[in-house]
């Protein structure tokens, strides 16, 4: 596994990409980054090297993958049809972090959309990405670049931890850490009104303002047409849970215990069980303050947590209004819905 490094600034970084390129039209993986966190890409239309990312991901074939392109005209051989209502919300907010699910074209595998007829697409906002499927010449299904199940990469240790093994994958072209931190919204364009099927790095609210649109956030379980949708997703290696505050949580706990977890939560959440435990040890990361640092930075700080040699992680809940929706999301099934 070579690392490309690259960076916006970077001159002649097409060069740097053809032997990437050359891995993907050979039928092997590349990790590629992109706005919301680093994916592990494919040829979409190679079922052979498709069926590559299943394995090193230890990923379900029942739960489907994301198309990333890079030009519009590329829709007509991965979808059917898209509706007036999702052209708005293209117009408005592609290349960006939201996906739409449309009937899929006949062309695209099975193993793309684990045998349904819906396919999941969407155009990265990440300018190197979007460079990197036009030399490709194919749109490229990708989802994260990260073990099934636990914590997305967001960071080159999180890539080289999970994946330094798996010689299917040739490349990672590395452009730093996201913009956003967490994977990008889902919407399923395939009924009216539209579904929200993954709360993402944009805000529901958002799109249905600026696009003056109709968008259902179901409370109910849906089939699974998307990334995202099982129960535990997103989850650290070690048991987590979740508190609605936390500095009551700590003051009922034995001070032995103390010692036995790692907390995550809010600067302001530290500072205050700092003053209050000033002569323990305990071990606090802080994940920022408003939504969009916690977006950004909650991946990050799951995995250092996961590193610090405590036996449990508890994690400080946010209110779960806007891009909050998008961290409870996260948070729930990172934890198994677990409360303390």
């Amino acid at each position: 596994m070579k690392i490309i490094h690259l960076n916006e600034n970077t001159k002649n970084f097409e060069k740097k990409l053809l032997a990437a390129v050359k891995a993907i039209k050979n039928g092997n993986l590349v990790v590629i980054p992109t706005e919301t966190v680093y994916g592990i890409s494919a040829n979409c239309f190679d079922v052979s090297a498709l069926n590559k990312i299943f394995l090193v991901k230890n990923r379900p074939y029942s739960d489907p993958l994301i198309v990333h392109i890079s030009r519009l005209s590329q829709l007509r051989n991965i979808a059917r049809y898209i509706p007036w209502e999702a052209k708005k919300i293209i117009k408005k907010f592609w290349p960006g972090p939201v996906s739409l699910i449309f009937y899929k074209n006949h062309k695209l595998p099975d193993i793309v959309t684990s045998g349904l007829n819906t396919v999941c697409i969407r155009m990265p906002e990440n300018e190197i990405t979007r460079k990197f499927i036009n030399l490709c010449g194919v749109p490229l299904a990708a989802p994260s670049a990260n073990i099934f199940s636990r914590v997305s990469a967001t960071d080159i240790k999180h890539i080289i931890k999970d994946f330094k093994d798996k010689k299917e994958i040739e490349y990672v072209i590395y452009t730093g850490r996201p913009k956003y931190g967490v994977e990008s919204t889902i919407i399923d364009c395939t009924e009216y009104p539209f579904k929200v099927l993954r709360y993402g790095a944009l805000e529901i609210e958002k799109i249905t303002k600026e696009c003056k649109i109709k968008i259902v956030e179901p409370k109910k379980n849906l089939i699974k047409k998307s990334p995202g949708m099982f129960k535990k997703h997103y989850s650290p290696i070690k048991p987590t849970y979740l508190t609605k505050n936390l500095i009551s949580y700590i003051e009922k706990l034995p001070k032995n215990k103390l010692r036995n977890i790692t907390f995550v939560c809010k600067n302001k959440t530290k500072n205050i069980i700092k003053k209050i435990f000033k002569d323990e040890n305990i071990s606090i990361i802080t994940y920022g303050e408003s939504f969009e640092e916690i977006t950004k930075n909650l991946y990050i700080c799951l995995r250092l947590a996961e590193e610090i040699n405590t036996k449990t992680i508890v994690v400080e809940a946010v209110k779960n209004v806007g891009l909050g929706k998008t961290i409870m999301d996260r948070l729930i099934k990172a934890a198994e819905n677990k409360w303390v």
